[in-house]
């Protein structure tokens, strides 16, 4: 046996103690679309704190707070906690709450800090239509299984990373709140560009009828009704799923006729075993593929694509040279040139490699 495999084994027998999911945070199935809606990107929200311009990124992702000060909030009548360094605190006027306090504990400090955050409390109350409370935090011990992670900036100081826990009905109601007054930000992966193929037509070969071919060869195609173009996006994924849709020529451009929609490749293809080199041989020559006609490609970013819709003007990108890429597998394999034989359509080989 291989020494680099035998090892990296263990004894089955003795490791059942052990599992690869020990440690792993725990979501309940039923919290994980409010657990996404709270965790949506969206813009900095701006307000004033002791004299001083605040900034909060929500959901920023930020690491965990080591050692915070606790604070109890009442949003209307949902409790919540707020948990940040003493600095943001000491900031706020209220340097009775810094790293020895650990807690706004009697209703004296909850008190103090209300009146100390009155400049950002009354603007979000309004916003919310909700009162929003500093109590202590021996007011409202329930469990907060949802945590958000906040970064607060004051001023031009470094921004400081806080925390919001909350439990499933404060997480919903402010997940309402984002979503009427927040603004999403743009998602990053709006700017990937995408290549749609655009392909006129497309024969089914066999290997060795593909092997065949020769420069000059004409082949009969298959076509879209009232000379469409096929738009063809390959994300591939193993099962080979792709998406296309239908467009037509509009003087150097595509019109999109319909939405891009999911397509699963037809695996109806009978499989057999073989048990000889001549058998597969024999096989494989009978091996189906499918010579495609491509006359350009239409590039797209991911905002572009999502938004694209039967009405779309697209720009295309067509072939360097003139004529149509021969295509099979999604690989170039040479070139051609459309020709009209009797009421159908065909392409002529201008070059061509056999695989």
């Amino acid at each position: 046996m291989n020494s680099r495999l035998s090892a990296g084994r263990c004894d089955i027998g003795t490791s059942l103690d052990w599992t690869p999911l020990q440690g792993l945070p725990r979501f309940l199935a039923q919290e994980v679309e409010l657990y996404n809606r709270l965790h949506r990107r969206c813009a900095t929200w701006q307000s004033t704190l002791a004299g001083e311009a605040v900034s909060v990124n929500w959901a920023c992702g930020g690491t965990t707070v080591a050692d915070p000060v606790v604070v109890g909030l009442m949003l209307g009548d949902i409790p919540l906690e707020l948990r940040g360094p003493g600095e943001l605190y000491a900031r706020s006027g209220c340097d009775g709450l810094d790293a020895t306090r650990r807690a706004a504990r009697t209703d004296s400090d909850a008190m103090l800090l209300e009146l100390a955050w009155l400049s950002w409390i009354e603007p979000l109350e309004a916003l919310l239509g909700e009162s929003l409370r500093v109590v202590s935090v021996a007011a409202i011990a329930v469990p907060y299984p949802i945590v958000v992670p906040l970064q607060i900036r004051l001023g031009q100081a470094p921004a400081m990373i806080a925390e919001l826990h909350l439990n499933v009905e404060a997480a919903g109601r402010i997940a309402d709140w984002l979503g009427q007054h927040t603004t999403p930000l743009a998602d990053p992966l709006d700017a990937l560009r995408l290549v749609l193929a655009v392909e006129s037509a497309e024969a089914p070969l066999t290997l060795s009828e593909l092997r065949s071919l020769q420069p000059g060869d004409v082949v009969m195609l298959d076509s879209l009704p009232d000379q469409q173009l096929l738009l063809r996006l390959m994300n591939g994924n193993a099962q080979g799923q792709r998406f296309e849709t239908h467009a037509r020529r509009t003087g150097a451009g595509l019109e999109c006729l319909a939405p891009l929609k999911a397509v699963n490749p037809d695996r109806n293809d009978v499989m057999t075993e073989t048990s000889a080199a001549s058998d597969l041989d024999v096989s494989l020559d009978d091996l189906p593929l499918k010579l495609v006609c491509q006359v350009g490609s239409v590039e797209l970013s991911l905002a572009q694509l999502r938004e694209m819709g039967p009405g779309s003007l697209l720009p295309l990108t067509a072939t360097a040279h003139e004529g149509v890429d021969l295509m099979v597998n999604g690989r170039r394999v040479g070139r051609g040139e459309l020709v009209n034989i009797g009421d159908g359509l065909g392409v002529r080989l201008l070059g061509f490699n056999a695989p």
